[in-house]
């Protein structure tokens, strides 16, 4: 739930947030969670 939340909430911002996040890893793993 939080994942979903987090993507809702940096989507329209462009991806900008997701991009410019300072833990890639985070990102990789919320995208996974996403995908699945």
């Amino acid at each position: 739930q939080g994942v979903v939340r987090w993507s809702f909430t940096e989507v329209p911002e462009g991806g900008r947030y997701m991009f410019g996040a300072p833990n890639p890893q985070e990102l990789m793993s919320a995208v996974s969670q996403v995908a699945q």
